[in-house]
């Protein structure tokens, strides 16, 4: 979840001050509740979504609530723009070959 919210907050290449509280909050959420640090993801200052992808590529069963993640991210600083289409498009494909 943490990838694809990084993903579509970087789609357009400008981070909001609402993403980035967003991502922190997320962050905090994910580490409290479920004790889960992911180090690569906490050192990151350019995500490749080639490593993403590749990520999602590899988790088995049904992947359709990181839509919603990714629709509720995507709309964290305002309307969708088209960078942020592109990349819900191209998840929403990639989920539904899972």
């Amino acid at each position: 979840m943490l990838w694809v919210a990084w993903l579509v907050i970087e789609a357009d290449q400008q981070i909001s001050d609402g993403e980035t509280l967003l991502m922190q909050r997320l962050v905090r959420l994910v580490r409290d509740r479920h004790q889960v640090v992911d180090e690569r993801l906490a050192r990151l200052i350019d995500i490749d979504p080639a490593e993403v992808w590749r990520r999602l590529d590899t988790e088995p069963g049904d992947l359709s609530d990181l839509l919603e993640v990714a629709d509720r991210v995507a709309t964290v600083d305002g309307a969708l723009n088209t960078f942020e289409r592109t990349v819900i498009s191209e998840l929403r494909d990639r989920c539904r070959r899972a």
